[in-house]
């Protein structure tokens, strides 16, 4: 029997409500189990907290915006997708108050690539998915890379952190070969060539399209580009949480949360709960306690992380609310 789109949409909802408030209950009940608590040490944190701090995590998250946008118009350039920055930062801005405000990380995503399509027209549909795929896959893979480098240079003794670095050298075994299967000639024709022996072929001309498209970047200027950027765009954000905790009097040196807080990223990433509630909140109060952080505290930075995205993206809610026809002045000339 096969389910109606609404009785499946209803269903992954569920499931997705599920994945968010099993692990929030862990939480809150790993918080109210110690036998210290008190209603009042959430007073305490907030009462104590710097204002001074949270304006430099709102500094950090809005600059990491701007050079996550540089990034995202070099992608789209590089397809013959050309449009202004300010109006390429404006739809960066709406789709991050989609991600915040939709069920799921995707659906600014989504909004994005929809709006790159009205932007430029039918055939920039896929270099609109193309380039928006490739931003979020590469920027996690890059912050992957700095859990493995504070492994390495920090960790690698400690037996009790040692064992962390495991789960990202499998995630970064995984980015390497997704990004290579997309961007090499030669691996993206042999997946390709073993999924049209399985798939329908209208699906499978999608998808030669699709490798084409990602094989767009194989540039080392381009690569180069990136890498720089998604190295300071991913280091502003972990700064966001850094000042956080600041903020709350957390006294934890920087190296931890470059430790931590890519793999509380990927998790938050995933599709699989709302706004990624939830796995988040759980595992960053599994990892910081190892560093010696009290479960409340290291629960409220990331929600003032999230507090902080909240506020920054609601420029995008009043962009898009505002926001009016695609002008043809907003393209940029060959």
């Amino acid at each position: 029997m096969q389910l109606s789109p609404k009785i499946k949409s209803t269903l992954i909802f569920c499931l997705k409500l599920t994945v968010t408030a099993v692990p929030a209950y862990f939480v809150y009940r790993n918080i109210v189990s110690d036998p210290d608590w008190e209603i009042g040490d959430l007073y305490r944190l907030f009462s104590s907290s710097s204002v001074i701090p949270l304006v430099m995590a709102v500094a950090c998250l809005a600059l990491s915006n701007f050079t996550a946008c540089v990034q995202w118009q070099l992608l789209l350039e590089k397809q013959g997708v050309r449009l202004k920055y300010g109006r390429l930062l404006k739809l960066y801005y709406v789709g991050l108050f989609f991600n915040n405000f939709m069920p799921g990380n995707v659906g600014g995503d989504v909004k994005k690539v929809y709006d790159i399509r009205m932007e430029g027209g039918q055939d920039s549909v896929g270099a609109g998915l193309t380039a928006t795929f490739f931003d979020r896959l590469f920027g996690l893979f890059f912050v992957t890379l700095f859990t493995l480098g504070m492994g390495l240079l920090f960790f690698m003794h400690d037996d009790a952190q040692r064992a962390f670095m495991w789960p990202s050298v499998w995630i970064f075994l995984g980015f390497c070969a997704l990004l290579g299967c997309l961007c090499s000639r030669r691996l993206g024709n042999l997946v390709h060539g073993i999924l049209s022996k399985v798939l329908p072929e209208k699906l499978t001309v999608r998808l030669e399209h699709m490798f084409s498209r990602f094989q767009n970047f194989q540039s080392k200027k381009l690569m180069a580009q990136i890498t720089l950027i998604s190295a300071v765009t991913q280091s502003l954000r972990i700064f966001v949480h850094f000042f956080c905790g600041i903020a709350i009097g957390v006294d934890l040196s920087i190296s931890w949360y470059f430790y931590y807080i890519p793999l509380v990223a990927i998790i938050s990433a995933l599709p699989i709960s709302i706004g990624g509630f939830g796995p988040r909140e759980f595992l960053a109060q599994s990892l910081f306690a190892r560093a010696g952080v009290p479960g409340l505290e290291s629960v409220v930075i990331q929600l003032l992380a999230y507090f902080v995205s909240l506020v920054l993206s609601l420029f995008g809610g009043f962009a898009f609310l505002l926001g009016g026809r695609p002008n043809v002045s907003d393209r940029e000339n060959p």
